[in-house]
């Protein structure tokens, strides 16, 4: 019976010591009888720490999902502007119900090392939507993430969503990334795939990325979102951030199995 009254006392003594407690809350127990409760949650603390670790881990995991459910509200309300932005590079139906949007950096390591994921299940799933923002969080940092985002905003422009596959899977198969990849880089690929680079205009393409990439609180790459085409709710969004390969796949055959 100790041990369970003793959580329960500590459970009280916070109860009592919150600022926005009720009076009524607080004339529960005397002046002596609080300062008994806290020698006592004192001890049991000090007795068992895990119970503070716990607590905190509950903690974080309770503001994660809170701040989940308020990023699939912002996805809800630019649905249309992470499915059907024309200027932004996708491979796969245009009007699939099934949606896989990728913020990346080519400079970026994570980025770099989910991109064989995403092409592999790209080859298996024909009928999913993968839409990608070019995001060069690394801009400032090294000229050649601003460069191949620009480049290859540019060349889904000209040449379309095949053309701009080649390229995208092109630049992440050099394995350079962190600073390694360069402007010749770029423009070799680029020259690769049937582009004339002596022609690209392109500059900041990928400002609106960023924007949404704002709001939706991310702070990385890579991060993804899983959608539907209908009937949007935050139920049915996945938002994956950072390297996670497994939930990609699970939030993706989750979703066609539900849009059957």
């Amino acid at each position: 019976m100790k041990k369970l009254l003793l959580p329960l006392m500590l459970g009280a003594l916070l109860t009592g010591c919150n600022e926005t407690t009720t009076a009524s809350n607080n004339s529960d127990f005397t002046a002596q009888q609080k300062t008994q409760i806290e020698q006592i949650a004192s001890q049991y603390i000090i007795n068992h720490p895990d119970v503070l670790v716990k607590a905190s881990q509950t903690l974080q995991q309770q503001q994660m999902q809170a701040q989940q459910v308020e990023a699939k509200k912002v996805v809800i309300a630019n649905a249309d502007q992470l499915i059907n932005d024309k200027t932004t590079p996708f491979i796969g139906p245009k009007d699939a119900k099934v949606n896989v949007i990728e913020f990346f950096d080519y400079q970026c390591m994570y980025c770099s090392k989910i991109a064989d994921t995403v092409k592999q299940l790209e080859e298996k799933n024909p009928d999913v939507k993968f839409i990608f923002k070019e995001t060069p969080i690394f801009a400032s940092r090294w000229e050649a993430s601003k460069y191949a985002a620009d480049m290859g905003n540019w060349i889904y422009q000209q040449k379309g969503g095949a053309t701009y596959a080649k390229y995208h899977n092109a630049v992440f198969a050099t394995g350079k990334d962190e600073g390694h990849l360069t402007k010749k880089d770029v423009n070799t690929i680029a020259t690769s795939v049937g582009v004339d680079v002596s022609k690209f205009d392109a500059n900041n393409t990928f400002m609106n990325n960023f924007e949404l990439f704002g709001k939706l609180g991310f702070q990385g790459t890579p991060a993804l979102i899983v959608m539907p085409s209908k009937n949007i709710t935050t139920d049915n969004i996945t938002i994956i951030n950072g390297y996670n390969p497994d939930a990609l796949k699970k939030a993706i055959s989750d979703l066609q199995a539900s849009t059957k």
